[in-house]
């Protein structure tokens, strides 16, 4: 899934590379990251347990390793409506979220990156 994620974003991914990939038998443990056309990078941690319970993070930062967002499902964060998956912004908002996989971020990182207003690509 991962691959076929990172191709289907050719106009905002420019580099990506695998850390870990590893199965237990049906549990997975999987990092990653990757670059954008403006500098920026997603950390991905995605596990899967054997009793079926998964536990992720996707952590986009820009090139100076500035926050940019992060989501995550980290059981805290329990007045968010969305709990435990949850969102993390620069200003160190917290916000309910419905983006749980890689293909959803990458269409939220999109959106961001190719419109106008987006991410300053000339920041440090």
């Amino acid at each position: 899934m991962f691959y076929n994620t990172v191709r289907e974003f050719p106009d905002i991914v420019t580099g990506y590379s695998v850390t870990e990939y590893r199965r237990y038998g049906s549990a997975m443990s999987f990092t990653a990251k990757v670059e954008f056309i403006n500098g920026s990078v997603l950390f991905i941690k995605d596990y899967l347990f054997m009793d079926g319970k998964r536990k992720y993070s996707y952590h986009w930062q820009d090139r100076s390793g500035r926050l940019l967002s992060r989501w995550d499902n980290a059981p805290h964060h329990r007045e968010i409506l969305s709990y435990p998956h949850h969102r993390h912004l620069e200003d160190a908002e917290i916000m309910a979220t419905n983006e749980r996989n890689l293909p959803e971020i990458f269409l939220v990182i999109r959106e961001i990156l190719t419109n106008p207003a987006g991410i300053d690509e000339t920041a440090p």
